[in-house]
């Protein structure tokens, strides 16, 4: 399985508050046994650390700047560096808390947000090698309806446009709670929890969170400052 991580600047390079979260989510996957080639951080500039060296794309902006995760996975497939295994994409604020071995039985699984909102959750999600084409539809709804790719999918869900609804499983909100509706979706999640979903630079975000994160991933916040 692979750890995917995207982020793309016009200005090629991180801002200092994402330098920190790129370092903590390869400080905490490392903690965790990733190992270092297992890792991808894909961005559109050279970066390195802790032994995982950046995968460079294009320089995507569309209409938002933060919406380039699908065209770099396009890119990805393009290139050819999308093989025959399991990917897991994940925001930079989606933290692994335990470990944990996906395995899918359709092309991809997608996250929705929970007891919070039945729409799709880009923050975290899986895919095999045979999704190609679900995210050559999601970019093509994206540019069609000026959407993010959350608003993309979510119109193919219902519209169940290209049969995707055969095409994807639900991921269990154990990968990917947020910080909305925390209770509900900790209480229907599987158990143990494995991704948190904040934002640790945010003080709130951070208290919401506070008696779940392991002590491991606390020590790694409080190596950047983060308490």
């Amino acid at each position: 399985m692979k750890n995917l991580l995207i982020y793309i600047n016009p200005n090629k390079k991180f801002t200092p508050e994402y330098d920190i979260l790129t370092k903590i989510q390869i400080d905490n996957s490392l903690s965790l046994g990733w190992k270092p080639e297992d890792i991808m951080l894909v961005t559109n500039f050279n970066y390195e650390y802790g032994g995982v060296k950046s995968v460079i794309v294009g320089d995507y902006s569309m209409f938002d700047q933060r919406i380039t995760k699908i065209p770099a996975v396009l890119e990805l497939f393009d290139k050819g560096i999308i093989k025959d295994d399991i990917y897991w994409f994940h925001d930079h604020d989606a933290f692994q808390i335990a470990p944990f071995n996906m395995k899918l039985e359709k092309d991809a699984v997608f996250s929705d947000h929970g007891a919070h909102s039945k729409t799709w959750n880009a923050g975290s999600f899986f895919f095999k090698n045979t999704a190609r084409d679900i995210f050559t539809w999601i970019y093509e709804y994206m540019t069609k309806r000026n959407c993010t790719e959350q608003d993309a999918l979510t119109y193919m869900w219902r519209e169940n446009i290209n049969g995707i609804n055969d095409r994807y499983q639900v991921l269990n909100i154990t990968y990917n709670i947020g910080i909305y509706k925390i209770d509900e979706n900790v209480d229907t999640a599987e158990k143990p929890i494995k991704v948190l979903h904040f934002h640790p630079h945010k003080r709130r975000h951070l208290d919401l969170f506070r008696n779940m994160i392991p002590p491991r991933l606390m020590t790694i916040f409080n190596n950047y400052g983060i308490r």
